[in-house]
């Protein structure tokens, strides 16, 4: 039982890596502050076995790297909504001036430290054991 694979949602920042049990149609939330404009960005996936899905990115100002097209506006963020296929794994690269916080299914799961790095998440089965010992 405890060496049965189970699926999960692998978030690893500088090698540290946590689990979190796939739900059908969980979703994940990437919270961070844009660094040239300091602004809130909001991005939104939706994840099952099949893998990762982006499904919606907000943001507040239309500095570089930033969208400049938008479907609508809700409350301070421009808001576009999409559903495209990422595969298993989607990452970023992240600086201490991002501040980011990471919610699967509302839940904070991963608050990024003092430093920069790359912040990798997976979509993969593991063995149950590991998905205890290792839970976000």
């Amino acid at each position: 039982m405890l060496l049965l694979p189970v699926s999960v949602i692998g978030v690893e920042f500088g090698g540290s890596e946590c689990y979190y049990h796939l739900e059908p149609n969980s979703t994940l939330e990437v919270h961070y502050t844009h660094s040239v404009s300091l602004t809130k960005v909001v991005d939104v996936y939706r994840l099952s076995e099949n893998g990762i899905y982006f499904t919606k990115e907000m943001w507040q100002e239309f500095l570089a790297g930033q969208p400049i097209d938008f479907q609508y506006k809700q409350g301070e963020f421009y808001v576009k909504e999409a559903n495209e296929f990422l595969g298993k794994s989607w990452s970023y690269w992240f600086i201490p001036v991002n501040n980011v916080t990471v919610l699967v299914d509302g839940n904070t799961v991963f608050v990024q430290p003092r430093k920069e790095g790359v912040l990798e998440i997976e979509v993969k089965e593991v063995p149950y054991i590991l998905s205890i010992v290792r839970r976000c």
